[in-house]
């Protein structure tokens, strides 16, 4: 036992193991607190210290983790796994969260201090509440007491083994730990929906569930998008989502929210579809579960590059997985029968049918993306093993999401009791008005297809439906009801943004030789002008001039290097973002070539003039004003660029000319060469301070220089940025609608407490 607990970092695994304490003390004073109900309040008093000091545990076993990757304490395993003395301090935390113990223990971390307010907003079923959702808490902590981060080193290394490359990057300091708020968010409804099912008192749950769902809709959507821009605009590959199964394992539960979210809706306003609400609570939670287990457990390892590794924890997660299944079964068989629900009798043309079929088409699009992410683990036992691709994805979902965008232009002027269908076509006709607009200027712009003109068609009548239903409300001034209709306006641009960006983008790979103007489709040119060596913190880059036709003209800098660590090849696109589409070029190959062959070499002083055969070569004077004080740059660390002005005269022609000297504190140096009059080349190859001459090379027609070639992904990706404009307006129309909910929670505690008085 003591030589275990010496491989320990006791300030942090002591902290773990007070949290197992005092959580297991809470849970029994819940238990004790819900068996006696209101007359208990010492259990429930219990109870509550107890959770707040297992949250307190939590947060110190956090922050002594936090403090080691801060110290570099690279005794700790973990620490030395994904740290390193080169990390920047923001990097440094990222490290926290890049291998599964650190991924667990945010988790847990974010899960412990939900369930603080979680606690007070439960009302009257604060002990069952909290006792389910404690539940849910003990599997991430016995996955942390099973795997402890606080494993030390037999010996302390003199550095750590290093951040993965891809996940150095400012979106990923903060994308994950927003990603691990949504999943806690997730056993929030579940709780909800399992202590209601337990007691056989279901009457109000919607009421209290609804803003968590709300809320966990919107952390978790905003993790999305951070995660797609990221992939975006670091990864090279030019899109914001690969259908990967660590991808779908956070758009899952983010699909079967926006299920629960139109569901518990209805169930408040309407008393209807409460079982249906129940079974996608359980459902929501039990998607989290499973896509952690695919992802975590190293059955996708060969299939998926975000995967982790198997660290011994795939019984664990089944078992875990195993044990809320198999508890949701229990509470849904048993209780659902004697769960009383309004009947539904909403007619074709009304707002229930409309969310009811909504919903439903989102539930099928999260049903269908779970089985194509889990199609390695159904053929795992087949002779060929295999997953699908985005082609699946993309086929199933786009008729989907026709489905929706018909719904959405349709519901903004329903109601409840149904409405004529003359009566909602003359409402609608300038919905229709705003779409025929934008679909012809869609089959203009190049759209052929007749589903894709259709997709337009219906996609900008939801965007100018629901918009109106905004307008409307704001006149009103009742903003804050607007916040469903809000994000209804949002889905609508982004169906526009994903159908123009993906289905016609135009993509060309290009080999560019240095200096050499090349045509790229119908309007571009591109010239590699020079390769950049690296400047203090910015990266190798090359430079890339880009000519449009119209004069439009910028230089595209995407980077090529080497990680200093793991030695991995990077590439870094450049995004240039104009306001109808973004031009995107993505570095795939670099070759350096080779100067020419020197035939003469020659030095030459201020003022000296030197001739070979008929070329006559007079070195002016030194040109420093790219660079100023060469010391201070170099000193700097940046890259110093030397000038020689050069009068160049051969058969009757002068031409004024700058030979290049360019090197870094690194060693490395660039001379480019200059195209002679007549043939040949000509490099400065080397500089004397000390005496204030310049060396130049010069090679003949014969020995032509093999110039440096850059291979590149140039794409155009038209109204892309719709996608992210889109998500933006989901989100504040989802947060808007948080706040109304919020409220609303209040006021049934308000009136809870004047009937219990």
């Amino acid at each position: 036992m003591f030589e275990a607990l010496s491989h320990l970092y006791l300030p942090g695994a002591v902290t773990i193991w007070c949290a197992v304490f005092f959580g297991l003390a809470s849970f029994w004073g819940y238990v004790q607190a819900g068996q006696a109900g209101q007359a208990s309040q010492g259990s429930l008093a219990f109870a509550r210290r107890g959770y707040y000091f297992f949250a307190g545990s939590i947060v110190l076993s956090a922050f002594v983790l936090f403090l080691c990757f801060m110290r570099r304490d690279f005794r700790i395993e973990y620490v030395y796994q994904y740290s390193g003395l080169d990390l920047a301090a923001h990097f440094q935390l990222a490290a926290f969260w890049a291998g599964q113990k650190g991924s667990f223990l945010i988790w847990l971390l974010w899960a412990a201090l939900l369930g603080l307010p979680l606690g007070r907003s439960a009302g009257r079923d604060e002990p069952t509440v909290m006792a389910v959702y404690l539940l849910t808490l003990f599997g991430l902590l016995f996955i942390l007491v099973r795997e402890n981060p606080f494993v030390m080193l037999e010996e302390a290394p003199f550095d750590g083994a290093g951040l993965n490359p891809l996940l150095q990057d400012d979106w990923m300091v903060i994308h994950p730990p927003i990603m691990f708020v949504g999943y806690a968010a997730a056993a929030i409804p579940f709780a909800f929906a399992a202590a209601g099912m337990w007691r056989r008192n279901t009457s109000n749950w919607a009421a209290r569930a609804f803003p968590w769902a709300l809320g966990g809709f919107l952390v978790l959507g905003t993790a999305i998008l951070m995660g797609g821009y990221w992939a975006y605009k670091t990864l090279g590959w030019g899109g914001y989502w690969g259908w990967d199964p660590v991808e779908n394992a956070s758009l899952i539960p983010w699909l079967l929210g926006i299920v629960l979210i139109h569901g518990l809706y209805l169930e408040r306003t309407k008393g209807r579809f409460r079982r249906s609400n129940l079974v996608v609570a359980c459902l929501l939670y039990l998607s989290v579960l499973y896509g952690t287990f695919l992802t975590r457990s190293g059955v996708l390892a060969d299939f998926s590059v975000h995967s982790f590794v198997d660290l011994g924890i795939s019984g664990w997660l089944v078992a875990l997985m195993a044990f809320f299944a198999f508890t949701s079964m229990y509470l849904l068989l048993t209780r659902l029968p004697g769960v009383q629900t309004s009947t539904n009798e909403d007619p074709f043309l009304s707002r229930g049918f409309a969310l009811v079929a909504s919903a439903v088409t989102v539930g099928i699009s999260a049903f269908v993306i779970a089985i194509g992410t889990s199609a390695p683990l159904l053929t795992k036992f087949m002779e060929n093993p295999g997953q699908v691709g985005p082609e699946f994805y993309n086929r199933v979902n786009l008729p989907l999401a026709l489905i929706i965008a018909v719904l959405l232009t349709a519901v903004p002027f329903l109601t409840w009791k149904g409405v004529p269908a003359a009566q909602l076509l003359r409402k609608l006709l300038p919905s229709f008005g705003f779409a025929l607009v934008a679909t012809i200027v869609a089959v203009a712009s190049g759209v052929e297809s007749l589903f894709h003109i259709v997709f337009v068609f219906c996609a900008s009548s939801a965007l100018a439906a629901n918009l109106h239903k905004v307008i409307d409300l704001i006149r009103s001034r009742t903003l804050v009801t607007s916040g469903g209709y809000l994000s209804h306006v949002g889905v609508g641009i982004m169906f526009l943004g994903v159908l123009a960006s993906s289905a016609y983008d135009q993509s060309a790979k290009v080999t560019l030789e240095q200096g050499v103007e090349q045509r790229v489709g119908e309007d571009l040119t591109l010239t590699f002008v020079r390769y950049l060596p690296r400047q203090g913190k910015e990266k190798e880059r090359m430079e890339v001039k880009v000519v449009r036709d119209d004069g439009f003209t910028y230089n595209a800098y995407p980077k090529f290097f080497l990680n200093d660590r793991t030695k991995q090849l990077m590439v870094n696109p450049h995004i240039k973002k104009v306001p109808l589409q973004d031009f995107y070029i993505s570095p795939i190959q670099y070759e350096p070539g080779q100067p020419p062959g020197v035939d003469h070499r020659m030095q030459l002083a201020r003022g000296e003039t030197a001739t070979i055969e008929d070329l006559t070569v007079r070195f002016i004077d030194y040109n420093l004003q790219n660079t100023g004080n060469p010391s201070v740059a170099l000193a700097s660390g940046d890259v110093v660029t030397l000038g020689a002005d050069l009068e160049i005269s051969r058969n009757g022609q002068v031409l004024p000319a700058t030979a290049i000297y360019r090197f870094s504190s690194f060693g490395q140096v660039e001379t480019p060469p200059i195209e002679l009059p007549g043939g040949g080349w000509l490099a400065m190859t080397g500089i004397h301070p000390g005496v204030g001459k310049v060396q130049l090379d010069i090679a003949g027609i014969e020995s032509e220089p093999q110039l440096a070639k850059l291979s590149i992904d140039v794409t155009r990706k038209p109204l892309i940025n719709m996608v992210w404009y889109g998500l933006y307006v989901v989100l504040f129309g989802g947060l808007l609608s948080t706040w109304k909910r919020i409220k609303g929670a209040r006021q049934v505690d308000v009136i809870a407490a004047k009937t219990a008085a």
